[in-house]
C-alpha cells in the first residue's frame, strides 16, 4: 500500500518537472580579447562580440556593478587593475575572456581575462 502511493507520488513529480521550461539564469561567453571595450569605470557597460576571432557578430552590451568580480589570470583584482590588466594583455597579442553575465537583467556577474 505505501510502495503503491510513493510510487504514485514518485510519477507525479517526475511527469510535472518533465513539463516545466529550462530558463538560463546566467550565460558565460568565450571570445577573445580584441573583440571586447571595456569601459572607463566600473560603473559602465561592458561591450563584446561573442566570438574567439574577427566576427561579424552583434555586439552584446551588459552593465557592470559594484557586484561584478574580475578576474586575471585566475586571481580575483579589482576594476582599476584589471582594466591596466586587459590592456597590457592586449598589447603583447590575443588573449581570452571569459564573460558571465545574467541573462535577465544583462549584468555582468564576473569578468574573466588570461593568455
Amino acid at each position: 500500500m505505501y510502495l503503491r502511493k510513493f510510487l504514485l507520488l514518485l510519477a507525479l513529480a517526475v511527469s510535472n518537472s518533465a513539463t516545466a521550461d529550462i530558463v538560463t539564469i546566467v550565460d558565460a561567453i568565450e571570445t577573445v580579447t580584441s573583440n571586447i571595450s571595456v569601459p572607463t569605470s566600473p560603473n559602465g557597460r561592458l561591450m563584446f562580440r561573442p566570438c574567439d576571432s574577427v566576427c561579424e557578430e552583434n555586439f552584446i552590451a551588459v552593465r557592470l556593478t559594484p557586484e561584478t568580480t574580475y578576474y586575471v589570470h585566475g586571481d580575483a583584482v579589482k576594476f582599476v587593475d584589471f582594466r591596466r590588466q586587459f590592456f597590457n594583455l592586449r598589447r603583447r597579442g590575443e588573449g581570452y575572456a571569459l564573460v558571465s553575465f545574467n541573462t535577465k537583467s544583462k549584468t555582468a556577474t564576473n569578468i574573466q581575462i588570461g593568455s
